[in-house]
């Protein structure tokens, strides 16, 4: 179900929409011009973040990582933003509750409303993107503390039971990475473009923005380092379980080894041959067939013990 909500500011308007349709984005581009490929791209799925810059306007597009605790996933919640002179256009499907909430403190509450009745679009547009990057900094920890849990489970001897957590840990990390790519680039040409083109306000001495920029390559970095660890927490993981592994055939073949000579007396004493067999007429006979066969169990045994094999 859509919905459309405006916020009213002194110097623009702040127009949300949440789930458009198709007759929304058509009164968008009527009344604001924008081109049709930006509309179509606010009514489908997009999977990277991008910009495109406009004499009027700019057309971003944003992915931040959204966590379902359900599926223990991580995808990608799209928001839309059209910027221009007198105007803050957010286009999304109601999948980044950080966003909902900063646009409803803003419908709410008077006293928010007032500190940006002098302030322009980007001043707020820059508020907006701090909250969402100060978002996925508690994630990008769930995922350290996650690592951290991996790694002292597979050095406790849970190696077989990591196998699935390590692989939903990378499937994750990967989705991040993917989702926060090009952050950087994209907010580095916003940048520009708020500084040159003469619609906007913003200064050429104004830095704000860097913030955004600098929180772009420290989300990139701290997902650099959880790539390089988790896969060598996998290494770790499977070279545990090979050697367990190992260690068990390794019992197993010295077992195997053992029981040959012992099955063999068993069989040469089972045969019909009684005339010719040893220790047959004698009345310890059985006692003396079990003891060479311990004393053959004892002798490869020492020899293994020897050679370090056990």
């Amino acid at each position: 179900m859509s919905s459309t909500q405006k916020i009213q500011f002194a110097n623009f308007i702040w127009l949300n929409l949440e789930n458009p349709e198709e007759k929304d984005a058509a009164q968008l581009g009527q009344k604001y011009g924008f081109h049709p490929l930006d509309l179509a791209d606010c009514l489908t799925q997009n999977h990277r973040t991008k910009i495109d810059i406009y004499q009027k306007y700019a057309f971003l597009v944003f992915l931040f990582p959204v966590y379902n605790e359900k599926t223990r996933e991580i995808f990608g919640g799209e928001l839309d933003i059209f910027i221009g002179q007198d105007f803050l256009i957010t286009v999304h499907r109601g999948e980044l509750k950080v966003f909902n909430d900063f646009f409803n403190i803003f419908r709410v509450s008077h006293d928010a409303r007032e500190k940006y009745q002098d302030k322009s679009p980007e001043k707020l547009l820059y508020e907006l993107l701090n909250r969402l990057f100060l978002y996925c900094f508690p994630m990008v920890d769930h995922l350290i503390m996650d690592s951290d849990r991996i790694e002292k489970a597979i050095f406790a001897g849970h190696e077989r039971k990591m196998v699935s957590e390590i692989l939903i840990i990378r499937r994750n990390i990967t989705d991040f990475r993917k989702i926060m790519q090009v952050h950087k680039n994209v907010l580095k040409k916003a940048v520009v473009n708020f500084k040159e083109n003469p619609i906007y306000v913003m200064k050429k001495t104004d830095v704000y923005f860097e913030s955004l920029v600098d929180f772009s390559k420290e989300i990139w970095d701290a997902m650099d380092n959880l790539k390089e660890r988790i896969e060598a927490l996998q290494q770790t993981n499977e070279s545990q379980i090979s050697f367990r592994l190992s260690d068990i055939m390794r019992i197993l073949t010295i077992i195997s080894v053992i029981t040959f000579p012992i099955t063999l007396i068993a069989t040469v004493f089972g045969m019909n041959t009684t005339h010719a067999m040893p220790f047959v007429d004698n009345p310890r006979g059985f006692w003396y067939v079990i003891g060479l066969m311990l004393a053959i169990i004892a002798t490869m045994l020492g020899i293994f013990k020897k050679q370090k094999w056990l």
